[in-house]
């Protein structure tokens, strides 16, 4: 009997840690699509119209590797969270072993189950706020410099029929590149397969 038990318990973690795994990565999924819907959508662009299947299930990757300072940053953030509510919950839970009054074992305990959640909410709160301040930020951002023609060209686009521009790119996918010429404001969206040769990176004369 006690076997059984052991085995239903670890049967019933195991199913809560592949639970666990589906569950955040559907929250980075849908993180990743509405980051992305919102960033290019400053641009005037409906990204999902250019994105198949498999740019919307990387899009939560892309996005977090653009800039290894940024996930560097996040991730210090949540830790640094995590481990703090986690000492908190430790401390109080010592703090509950002692013989104390009824009304303060009562505080306690909330206080207990608050950082409890807190440690929980900490990477959901963090998550959150990259994606949605890496979206309406860096869209912003970039549309305005668009806009203002503060910008440089950053690649060299060779077409399949020769012609070749340097551009300021904007992003792309598997199937598509938006980018935008010096000096306009336009942004132009190009299919990649059987149009576009080679795209080459320019060194930048100076730091935008």
């Amino acid at each position: 009997m006690n076997n059984q038990e052991k085995r239903k318990k670890l049967g019933f973690l195991k199913g809560s840690i592949q639970e666990y795994i589906y569950l955040s990565y559907l929250y980075l999924l849908i993180l990743g699509t509405l980051s992305y819907s919102i960033y290019y959508a400053f641009l005037g662009i409906n990204i999902i119209n250019y994105s198949n299947l498999l740019d919307i299930l990387l899009s939560p990757i892309v996005i977090i590797t653009k800039d290894i300072m940024t996930p560097i940053a996040m991730g210090v953030y949540i830790v640094s969270g995590v481990l703090l509510f986690l000492f908190l919950e430790k401390r109080t839970k010592k703090s509950l072993q002692n013989n104390i009054p009824a009304e303060k074992e009562i505080k306690l305990q909330k206080q207990y189950q608050s950082f409890k959640n807190a440690k929980f909410l900490i990477p959901i709160i963090g998550t959150f706020a990259f994606y949605l301040g890496y979206a309406i930020g860096g869209g912003y951002k970039l549309n305005n410099r668009i806009q203002t023609g503060d910008f440089e060209v950053n690649r060299l686009i060779e077409f399949s029929n020769g012609e070749t521009q340097e551009v300021k790119l904007l992003g792309l996918n598997n199937q598509y590149i938006f980018y935008v010429h010096k000096g306009e404001k336009q942004v132009i969206t190009a299919p990649i397969s059987g149009n576009i040769k080679r795209i080459k990176k320019i060194k930048k004369s100076n730091k935008e």
